[in-house]
């Protein structure tokens, strides 16, 4: 990617003039090399990061004004900011699938949903719920152990993937996915209660978990509305907002 190209040129033209100016030994221009890479990477991705901050913002006002199709094309002229950094892409590909999951265009969802980072965790458990509407049960599997992998603390992907595994009629995996959950999340309500309804082959009760839940669209009903869609838009470690919404 260009910031680590631009970084790594700053740093070899830094330490040749060092080294041109005062001549050293190669190990003693290891320091230099790196504290000039380290600082031209950080300012760089801080410079592209701030181009992001606008695309999402004017996307985020679109979906709150129900326009969806904008709401895409901002996010979509944002990708070419990729070649200065990767994960910029994988997170706008994370948001226009989630976008695409809304509308009920599976196939763009998972063109971009498949494409996109794994953070957060929600990413790649939209992708399993896709997977599971594809009736795709291997990479259905697939994507919601990524999920919980990443979000290893939130009783919700663990949720998700037990109901997905129920409505397939694989009561003991859906079982052993909650009791696994319970060893991350001791203690959880929540989970227990779902745990003792999977033993018995009975459906989840999902109400507790409520707007987060229905974000998903498993049940069947129209999906969330536009306003709700925004709450997809989190932003990738380490790309700060000043304003965003918690999700």
């Amino acid at each position: 990617m260009l910031t680590i190209l631009l970084a790594l040129v700053a740093a070899v033209a830094v330490t040749f003039g060092i080294h041109e100016a005062s001549p050293r030994s190669s190990w003693s221009l290891i320091l230099p090399f790196l504290t000039v890479f380290l600082g031209v990477l950080v300012l760089a991705v801080r410079q592209v990061a701030k181009k992001v901050e606008p695309i999402i913002k004017g996307a985020e006002k679109h979906l709150m004004g129900g326009r969806r199709e904008l709401a895409l094309k901002a996010l979509r002229d944002g990708l070419p900011l990729q070649k200065w950094h990767p994960l910029i892409g994988a997170q706008l590909r994370g948001q226009i699938g989630a976008l695409q999951y809304d509308s009920g265009n599976l196939d763009e969802a998972e063109a971009e949903l498949s494409r996109a980072s794994r953070w957060p965790w929600t990413v790649k458990a939209l992708l399993g719920c896709l997977y599971f509407k594809k009736r795709d049960s291997e990479r259905m599997a697939k994507a919601f152990e990524t999920a919980c992998k990443v979000g290893d603390k939130e009783p919700l992907a663990y949720t998700l993937y037990a109901w997905c595994l129920l409505a397939q009629s694989k009561k003991d995996e859906a079982v052993k996915v909650l009791e696994r959950a319970l060893k991350k999340v001791p203690g959880d309500q929540r989970l227990q209660t779902n745990l003792e309804l999977a033993k018995e082959g009975k459906k989840l009760k999902t109400a507790p978990y409520g707007d987060k839940w229905a974000r998903f669209n498993l049940d069947g009903g129209p999906g969330p509305v536009v306003p709700k869609a925004a709450r997809g838009f989190a932003v990738r470690p380490g790309f700060r907002q000043k304003s965003m919404r918690k999700r």
